[in-house]
């Protein structure tokens, strides 16, 4: 390459780098857009309803000088209509406020019955969890406090 030459192509590549061109592989962008209707289902997860302590009863027993109350407590539901339902978790929120967890049952059972001392279990309130086999929960408000 002559001199001549040399100079000139360093004179144009100074001249272009001055004004923003750049000597890179080329570069293209692309402005069209396309929108597709997008729509998304949400799953509530209905809770039992008719939550109730009807039936709950208390007995006492006399042991001759002393005696002891026991408290049979009943807790019954209208089975939750959202699909998958797998079963029920039943907790007990105490007097004092201490959460025991009762247990948990299968979708088909509507009912339950346990019996405790009732020096623990007066006050209690219970709630009841609805479980569904793809994770999702929905829990009831506390029924009244049991008492005898």
């Amino acid at each position: 390459m002559s001199r001549l030459r040399s100079r000139a192509l360093l004179v144009a590549v100074s001249v272009a780098t001055v004004l923003g061109f750049d000597a890179t592989a080329a570069q293209a962008g692309f402005t069209a857009r396309a929108a597709l209707p997008v729509t998304a289902g949400t799953v509530t997860v209905a809770p039992p309803s008719g939550l109730s302590t009807a039936g709950t009863r208390c007995t006492t027993t006399s042991y001759g000088w002393y005696s002891t109350r026991t408290m049979h407590a009943t807790v019954s539901w209208q089975a939750s209509p959202t699909r998958g339902v797998s079963g029920y978790q039943l907790t007990a929120v105490l007097a004092n406020g201490t959460v025991h967890p009762i247990g948990t049952v299968p979708a088909s059972t509507t009912t339950v019955s346990q019996s405790e001392d009732a020096a623990l279990a007066e006050g209690a309130r219970v709630r009841l969890t609805t479980l569904t086999s793809y994770g999702w929960t929905s829990t009831t408000v506390l029924t009244g406090a049991l008492t005898c």
